[in-house]
């Protein structure tokens, strides 16, 4: 890991937040989709933030390792999860324990489809580059959670976390997707070390995004800004609309026309409600399929960090 620059101090309750965000990002895409788990937005993402685990074992061994490609052969062995093969002519990295836990987790059926432009940008047999992009053009909220696993590094320095967050979205995407994924990151990040007070600094990092992740970004800071005021759960509830939705109801009974939620928007969403609140904004969250592997994550994780 790159440990130029001053170092950032864990907060107290680090390790009460990563598993906070871990969780929110798999139950803001349960909650976009109405409940219905388990969805490839969170399964693609345990297996980046596995990759960034590989990276750290690496670097606890005094081993130097490339942390793009860490990320990269992670995704690859997500996106065998997801369609039952590697992409033709792509490395086939072997097994981690990801593997195992999800291969003997009992699912209802099988992953509920995510961003497609994630699963395109990795049917390629080279990895995504800034210079070399599998998805050119690609622009969407599919990058956004994957912002959140690389906020998640702890004690690097800001141009650490800038540097992995466009490597993890030139993996699938293109330029205005790579710029607002190092926004949502920072974002992220800041809510982790400095809580509800770094929303003051969000305006300022959405400066220079474009197009429509940047779009859906600025969108979810102006919610999750609106809400910080009120105690956690009530922050979650208002920020998908529940309590103004049963005012509505109770108002009027004429059926009400809604758009479908995004699940990768919502994803990011919770995990940065997690980083201010931490567990307590999601502690009435419904059990998931995932949370063994969610909790062997976070316990893996801490292990290396703390």
């Amino acid at each position: 890991m790159n440990e130029s620059g001053a170092p950032t101090l864990l907060p107290e309750n680090y390790s009460d937040k990563v598993f906070a965000i871990l969780l929110g990002l798999a139950d803001g895409a349960t909650h976009a989709r109405e409940d219905e788990e388990p969805g490839a937005t969170e399964i693609l993402n345990l297996y980046l933030a596995d990759g960034l685990l590989e990276a750290l074992e690496w670097a606890n061994d005094g081993v130097a390792s490339d942390e793009a490609a860490c990320l990269w052969l992670a995704a690859l062995r997500g996106y065998r999860f997801l369609t039952g093969s590697f992409p033709e002519g792509a490395p086939e990295p072997q097994d981690r324990w990801l593997d195992t836990e999800l291969a003997a987790t009992d699912f209802d059926h099988p992953p509920l489809p995510g961003d497609p432009l994630t699963l395109a940008g990795l049917n390629h047999a080279d990895m995504g580059l800034a210079a070399r992009p599998t998805g050119p053009g690609a622009d969407s909220t599919g990058v956004l959670p994957r912002a959140a696993v690389v906020a998640l590094l702890a004690r690097v320095p800001e141009t650490t976390t800038t540097s992995l967050a466009r490597s993890a979205a030139y993996l699938t995407h293109d330029a205005d997707a790579a710029a607002t994924c190092v926004a949502a990151a920072l974002i992220l990040r800041s809510a982790l070390e400095s809580g509800a007070q770094a929303a003051e600094t969000w305006p300022s990092l959405l400066e220079g995004t474009s197009g429509t992740a940047a779009a859906a970004l600025a969108q979810i800071v102006s919610s999750v800004s609106a809400v910080l005021e009120l105690p956690a759960t009530e922050a979650y509830a208002s920020y998908f609309g529940e309590q103004a939705s049963e005012e509505d109801s109770d108002a009027d009974d004429e059926p009400q026309t809604v758009e479908p939620r995004d699940p990768e928007a919502d994803a990011y969403a919770v995990a940065l409600l997690a980083a201010v609140y931490g567990s307590d904004v999601i502690g009435e969250r419904p059990a998931s399929s995932l949370d063994a592997a969610i909790s062997l994550l976070h316990d893996r994780w801490m292990d290396l960090i703390a």
